[in-house]
Order: structure tokens, then C-alpha cells, then sequence
């Protein structure tokens, strides 16, 4: 609202007073709107929420605790789990207490066991322990997207057994009684606003380590159902990325090329979570850097995960924070296990409404894994800036 309201302003008044006048009339207009329309919907809203959240909890007992714990951390890729903290505050400020964050707490670290999961499953595989690793660890500290959307929703399966986990630590919150005296913090800070009674503090350590190693056994065990091939595939696979020296991956759209470590994006920045290059877009429409197997598309429609035919992974992130438009101003023209051939259509992105949300439109191009015995080439100045081929 507020970028919306500063972008109208910057058009419409002359340049001579745009500074002494658009700043103003931003703010006022803002201001307004928060006070007579924003303020009293998102209060009527909390309100319908945690009704809600409390017949859930009263009505369904242990299976309303299960459905929360478990899908929690679906809320959290859509964005949508801020609203959440306004419900925890009407619920502190009526009951005394919260019963919603020691559920949130063991999603996200049921969450971190499937991480561990997956870690355990590729622990020879050095780029997995250092996305797994350090994502674990910020789990214990109560953040999850590096989880998620490094490990997690990536892979799909580490997702689905973290939410399962989730669900049966959900169950023993329930079973325990287990309530906060406040809000905002989860996993290990969580213990600091644990409501103490009925042995809360103990209670709370249990709940999550049953979130951990549900997490590491389900992903496990998941997992290994899931990659199990026959002899047959795994010598056609051999037999094929054999013959495969070299793969050229195009900008998958006309802008600006530079190295992924010029990104505003520190995560990315880092290269944590793969070397790549930051497009900024001059077009709308994506294609297929090369030829490709769709392995994932984002719920939110601003990422594309891609696997080559090496058996490569490649991921396309269109903008920069814009899954919190929730899929507006993006269009998908796949859907995952689809084959595409490079120069297929994959995504629109509308950037005038991903600039009006505030967000930048740098896209970014990262190569997740490698195909076993290949090496990643980055040149950002070339026409096929990234080049993945046998070390």
C-alpha cells in the first residue's frame, strides 16, 4: 500500500515539489487508510482466526492440534503466517495464554529432523551438508525458510515427512497441555515463555526432540522408498550421462547478465545455495535455460525447479521476496514432470506489478546440484553464461 501510494505521488507531482510533497501526502494517505480501513479488518480478521484456531482446539482436541502442527509450515511458504502473531496477541490478551506457539514451534522443528533426514540420506554429498547443516541450525533458533526452501520444498518428500512429524509432535503438545505465556519466539528461544506448569519446561524438550527424530526417521525411510531404482535404470541412467560432456544453459530471458554474487539478495549472494548468474529482466516471459525435466513449480508461481538431462538441478527464482505476492502477476506455462526443451516457455512475471509490490525483479539462475564427476563454469559475459560439463 504504502509503495503503491509513493509510486502514484512520483508520476503525478511535478519534480520542482516532489520532494516536500510526495513524502507528505504518502504518509497521510496511508495513515488514513490504516486507521479506517487496514486497522479494524485485520482486527475483525484476528478475531475470526482465533475463534477459529480456539474451536478447532476445543472441538477436535488432538485431531485439531495434529491438522495445525502439520500444516503450519505450509502456511509459512505462502507467507501468509504473520497474521498468525495477531491471533496469539487476542489470545494472550483473553486467555492468559498461548496454546498456538508450542504448536508452531514443533512444525518448524519437525521440519529440521527431515532436514537431518535428508542429510543422512546424501551425507557423502558435500553440498548437502552445507545447505542441510546451517539450515538445521537456524531452525533451532526459529527460522525455517532456509529449510524449506533450500532442502525441503526443493525435494518435496523431506517436506511432506516434516509436516507428517509435525502432526504426531502435535499430538503429545495436546496430550501435555503444553502453553506459552507469550509469543514470537519458537524452538530453543521458545523456552524462554514456556508456561512452566504441568512440568512445561521438560515437556517442551520432549515434544521436540519427537519432532526431530520423526522428522529424521519419516525422511529417512521415505526417502529411501523414493530413490530405490532397479539394476535396469540405474545402468540406462550410467549408460546416458555418460555420453553427456557438456551442457550450455542460456539466460532464461533478454537483460542484464551478472554473477549471482552481485545479488541483493544475501542468501543467494553467498552462494549458498549454488553458483549461478542475476538476470534483470527487460521481458516477462522465461524459457528453459536447456533441455529439461520439470521437478518443481513454487505454489507462488516465482520459482521453477529444473533437473538437466546430467541430472543436474537448476532453480529459476523470478524477483526478489516476491512469493509473498502469492502467485499475483505470475503466470506458469508447466507443471511439474513435464519434459521441456530449451527456449520453452516456463513463467510470466509481470514486472510493473512486482515493482508496485516493492519488490525487485532480479531473477536468479542457481545450480542446486551437480551431476555426479561435473564441474560448474560461470561466465556472466558470455552468450551461454553457465556451463556444467565433466570435471
Amino acid at each position: 500500500m504504502l509503495q503503491l501510494s509513493i509510486n502514484f505521488f512520483e508520476k503525478k507531482i511535478p519534480s520542482v515539489i516532489k520532494l516536500l510533497i510526495s513524502p507528505m501526502l504518502t504518509v497521510f494517505i496511508s495513515t488514513f487508510l490504516l486507521f479506517t480501513i487496514v486497522g479494524p479488518v485485520g482486527r475483525e480478521l484476528s478475531n475470526y482466526i482465533t475463534g477459529g484456531l480456539v474451536y478447532i482446539s476445543t472441538e477436535f482436541g488432538m485431531i485439531g492440534y495434529m491438522i495445525f502442527a502439520g500444516l503450519q509450515q505450509i502456511i509459512v511458504i505462502t507467507g501468509l503466517h504473520h497474521i498468525l502473531n495477531a491471533a496469539e496477541a487476542q489470545l494472550i490478551a483473553t486467555t492468559g495464554r498461548d496454546f498456538l506457539n508450542p504448536l508452531m514451534s514443533v512444525a518448524l522443528i519437525s521440519q529440521g529432523g527431515a532436514v537431518i533426514g535428508y542429510y543422512l540420506l546424501h551425507r557423502k554429498d558435500k553440498k548437502v551438508a552445507e545447505i542441510a547443516l546451517p539450515s538445521f541450525v537456524s531452525i533451532l533458533f526459529g527460522i525455517s525458510e532456509p529449510a524449506i526452501f533450500g532442502v525441503n520444498l526443493k525435494h518435496k518428500f523431506p517436506l511432506v515427512a516434516g509436516c507428517i512429524a509435525g502432526a504426531i509432535a502435535g499430538a503429545f503438545v495436546y496430550i501435555f497441555k503444553l502453553t506459552s505465556l507469550g509469543f514470537g519466539a519458537t524452538a530453543i528461544p521458545g523456552l524462554s515463555i514456556i508456561d512452566p506448569a504441568n512440568n512445561g519446561y521438560i515437556n517442551y524438550i520432549i515434544v521436540h526432540l519427537i519432532g526431530i527424530f520423526a522428522g529424521i526417521v519419516l525422511c529417512y525411510f521415505i526417502g529411501k522408498v523414493k530413490t530405490k531404482k532397479t539394476i535396469e535404470e540405474v545402468k540406462t541412467e550410467i549408460k546416458e550421462n555418460k555420453n553427456i560432456e557438456e551442457i550450455s544453459l542460456i539466460p532464461p530471458v533478454n537483460g542484464e547478465v551478472k554473477d549471482v554474487s552481485q545479488s541483493s539478495d544475501q542468501t543467494f549472494a553467498s552462494k549458498a545455495m549454488g553458483d549461478g548468474i542475476l538476470v534483470n529482466p527487460i521481458d516477462e516471459v522465461f524459457v528453459a535455460p536447456a533441455d529439461a525435466k520439470v521437478e518443481l513449480v513454487f505454489p507462488t508461481k516465482h520459482a521453477i525447479g529444473l533437473t538437466l538431462k546430467d541430472g543436474s538441478q537448476i532453480l529459476i527464482h523470478c524477483g526478489i521476496n516476491t512469493v509473498t505476492m502469492n502467485g499475483e502477476g505470475f503466470e506458469t506455462y508447466v507443471e511439474e514432470g513435464q519434459e521441456v526443451k530449451q527456449g520453452d516457455k516456463l513463467v510470466k512475471m509481470d514486472l510493473k506489478k512486482v515493482q508496485e509490490a516493492g519488490h525487485s525483479t532480479q531473477t536468479l539462475i542457481i545450480v542446486n546440484e551437480v551431476g555426479q564427476g561435473s564441474k560448474v563454469i560461470v561466465d556472466a559475459n558470455s552468450k551461454t553464461p553457465i556451463i556444467i560439463k565433466k570435471a
